[in-house]
């Protein structure tokens, strides 16, 4: 039995509606999905689900076939390396990238292992050929990509080596997504303005002029925060950049020097 076949027999028993059953957890129209087995659902989640409804979680795994429970195994996996991630837990991070040789991981989640480990060690441009290619034809091309803080931030590590038109094609989406940017959280801002920024450095040689301009608006759209003025401030640099604008670039070099980013400055083009 999948996991979707196994909530399903679970709500009908209960005598709630997909609404019901999902109700301050997830959205009826993404638990639907789930029943359906159509879209995956975090450990967290489903635990939170059974818990809500008081249904035996040991007896819901029991009665699971042996790839809904490596699912599981696997879907938690993905949480708590997340969580380690983003919260910049290092120990932690070592401990989960060392078990994952255990776990019997599917291919696309030992490839998702080896972008971070390469991120971490900042080797991007030596991983395996085959994971390249997995960048290019299939990481990105899971529904709601651009909402996975996660596959976000491997994107904006793997921009050195995406082929143009398809770096391109991804950074449009991704600008259209967070068009809004700031009715997104600070978290999100910043992680769309370093890949806006890193757009903007990776293709300083061929710039797309409609998304270069894309970046920029979303960029002077950033909340008012001081941890965003960086963003802002390098974005400005770009823009005269572009426009060959000499003595705003001067201006902006000096506000960067006396802001403490002089390291920053030896990335930025001439």
């Amino acid at each position: 039995m999948t996991i979707g076949e196994a909530l399903r027999k679970e709500r009908k028993k209960l005598g709630l509606s997909q609404m019901q059953m999902a109700a301050g957890i997830i959205s009826r129209a993404q638990y639907g999905k789930v029943e359906n087995d159509i879209h995956d659902i975090s450990a967290k989640k489903l635990i939170e689900l059974l818990n809500r409804h008081n249904i035996d979680v040991n007896n819901f795994f029991a009665g699971l076939s042996d790839s809904s429970t490596k699912e599981i195994r696997q879907s938690s996996f993905i949480h708590d390396l997340k969580e380690a991630f983003f919260s910049q837990d290092t120990l932690k991070l070592d401990q989960l990238l060392n078990a994952s040789e255990k776990l019997h991981l599917s291919q696309d989640l030992q490839y998702q292992v080896i972008l971070l480990k390469a991120m971490l060690a900042q080797n991007m441009e030596n991983i395996p050929t085959e994971v390249k290619h997995y960048l290019q034809s299939r990481l990105f091309e899971k529904e709601n990509w651009t909402e996975d803080a996660m596959l976000l931030s491997f994107f904006g590590n793997a921009m050195m080596i995406l082929s143009p038109d398809y770096l391109d094609l991804h950074i449009a989406q991704i600008f259209k997504k967070y068009k809004q940017i700031n009715q997104f959280p600070l978290f999100m801002q910043n992680l769309i303005a370093s890949i806006g920024l890193n757009y903007l450095f990776y293709t300083h040689s061929r710039p797309n002029s409609a998304l270069w301009a894309e970046c920029f608006k979303i960029i002077e759209l950033l909340s008012p925060d001081p941890s965003l003025f960086e963003y802002r401030l390098v974005s400005l640099y770009f823009k005269a950049y572009s426009a060959h604008n000499d003595t705003q670039l001067k201006l902006i070099k000096y506000l960067l020097q006396e802001s403490g980013e002089s390291r920053l400055l030896t990335l930025l083009p001439k």
